[in-house]
């Protein structure tokens, strides 16, 4: 082995370069350059010196001309199968060998096995989707089963048999089998299964079938510039026989059940459609983030596609559980969870799913929580950044925030920000980011609400306070075109720290969505975190 001592300037170039070249290059760049340190070793080094475990998966690193990558100093996860694995996968794609793999193919896999820039350990894994994005910008799930830490199993398919192997350049955690690299989209999962057959010939009736299809969205920023947005969807689905217990077998059955008439299917006000879009979220909600309460809460209510309707998940004592209702004791249960697919995730329901109106529960209306948020940033709500990142958004690029920059020529800047764990009370905001703006004296930004229901809420404002010797960020709150807090101050001159202010008490008449306006009264920076709505009886 050819060992080389590199500068941190050297250093910082190669992994800059080795992040560029894991989605474009099939020739290792860095062949030669292996970098070690203390008496320690890094990934791909320490694979081979254990190759009688990993010796067959060295060779598909070494096909794919990323053995010597995995040995540049850095941050990474791997997940690395062991020799019985990496001959199961020959087996099942009728190869001989590793070297009859292609280097595209080789390097596309070894790729969906590691994230970069992250090191993530057994005791950060939830179940669910692991937030940080592979190399191939994937989402990898992890499931916990029955049988405690030998029963936790990646993509459903693949059981990790060791945790947090600590190399000089990441951590590896060894697993059984070869992950399939995910190909399947939200339809397409309903396609695999013939017993979802009446589901699927209704996505497809309603037109939600091009968007559970799609996984890039082509798309042009405000300077004409050609981008990719990734959005990612849920779907609760109903099997047919779930759908049988009901007398439902056809759609006409379902027609009847909901009463339709009106025969175009594909417009959001009419009844079957509604009833499909109450099974579909416009974000990727893993089992895990359904369970997400906010603090001292045990049920949440989450927006559909279904406009103004709502699905409550609920802490039913041994799992979650969907529309319980609180007279009757009906609930919804899971059939199957965490359902992985290339745009989102798939959840089997015990029940056909009608569109249920819950009670008021505690609203957290979090100023980042949005769809196009999440498809326009690449960082978004990473909870083990090695740096500050930061997202700026011009004009016209968001749907559901809006923004007005005093003088009319200019701008504003309004932007995303994740913080490092190293940041203090930065990195404490809800899921570790908050939205910034500066609008100029009189500029506003206007966010429009997830669905609350009709009620009385107590509502206060959450950010994060920046430390200045003047006060400034002095803003007022409009609801609905209503003043509802005149004067309020973002900064403070004790120390940076996360503040809470009650906004006084409001009343929705009906269930819907509501718009927000913030009025910037002196120019000043504005830190927003979120906003929560306490229900009063």
């Amino acid at each position: 082995m050819k060992e080389k001592k590199f500068t941190g300037i050297r250093m910082l170039q190669l992994l800059l370069c080795s992040l560029l070249m894991l989605g474009v290059s099939c020739k290792d760049a860095f062949d030669g350059d292996t970098y070690t340190a203390y008496e320690e070793v890094p990934i791909s080094l320490y694979l081979k010196e254990n190759k009688d475990r990993y010796g067959l998966w060295v060779e598909v690193m070494e096909k794919a001309n990323l053995y010597n990558t995995l040995n540049l100093s850095g941050n990474y996860t791997f997940f690395a199968p062991v020799n019985e694995g990496v001959e199961r996968y020959l087996q099942a794609i009728n190869v001989n060998s590793v070297a009859e793999l292609s280097e595209n193919d080789a390097n596309y896999l070894v790729r969906y096995h590691l994230i970069p820039t992250v090191m993530i350990e057994f005791a950060q894994f939830e179940s669910g989707a692991i937030n940080d994005l592979n190399a191939t910008d994937d989402n990898l799930f992890v499931e916990f089963r029955d049988g405690g830490t030998e029963a936790i199993y990646l993509n459903g398919a693949a059981r990790f048999n060791e945790y947090d192997i600590r190399t000089t350049n990441g951590v590896i955690h060894s697993i059984d089998d070869v992950l399939i690299p995910l190909v399947e989209t939200v339809f397409d999962r309903f396609e695999e299964r013939a017993n979802w057959t009446l589901f699927r010939e209704l996505i497809s009736m309603t037109g939600y079938e091009e968007r559970l299809s799609t996984v890039y969205t082509e798309t042009t920023d405000p300077m004409g510039n050609p981008i990719q947005q990734r959005f990612r969807y849920t779907a609760f689905v109903v099997s047919n026989e779930t759908f049988a217990q009901e007398g439902i077998t056809s759609v006409q059955d379902l027609l009847d059940r909901l009463e339709v008439t009106d025969t175009d299917y594909t417009e959001p006000t009419n009844s079957l459609n509604k009833y499909v879009a109450y099974h579909l979220m416009e974000q990727q909600r893993a089992y895990a983030d359904l369970g997400k309460f906010p603090e001292s809460a045990y049920k949440m209510n989450f927006a559909t596609m279904a406009p103004n309707e709502l699905v409550k998940v609920s802490d039913g004592g041994s799992g979650l559980v969907l529309n319980e209702d609180l007279e009757s004791g009906e609930k919804i249960s899971f059939v199957e969870i965490n359902i992985a697919c290339k745009n989102g995730v798939v959840h089997e329901v015990d029940n056909w799913m009608p569109v249920f109106l819950p009670e008021q529960v505690r609203v957290i209306w979090e100023f980042t929580d949005y769809p196009d948020i999440e498809a326009n940033v690449s960082q978004y709500r990473n909870n083990n950044l090695g740096s500050q990142y930061n997202k700026t958004f011009t004009p016209n690029e968001l749907t559901n925030i809006t923004w007005n920059a005093q003088p009319e020529y200019a701008t504003g800047e309004v932007v995303y920000r994740n913080n490092r764990p190293t940041e203090g009370n930065w990195y404490q905001c809800l899921n570790h980011d908050h939205l910034r703006a500066q609008l100029g004296e009189s500029g506003w930004i206007e966010f429009k609400s997830p669905t609350i229901v009709r009620g009385r809420y107590r509502v206060s404002f959450v950010w994060p306070s920046t430390r200045y010797s003047s006060h400034t960020g002095i803003v007022a709150f409009i609801m609905d075109g209503q003043m509802i807090y005149s004067r309020l101050v973002i900064s403070n001159s004790r120390e940076d720290r996360n503040l809470t202010q009650n906004l006084g008490t409001i009343e929705f008449t009906e269930t819907t969505d509501h718009t927000l306006r913030i009025l910037s009264l002196d120019g000043g920076l504005i830190t927003m975190d979120y906003l929560q709505l306490d229900p009063i009886d």
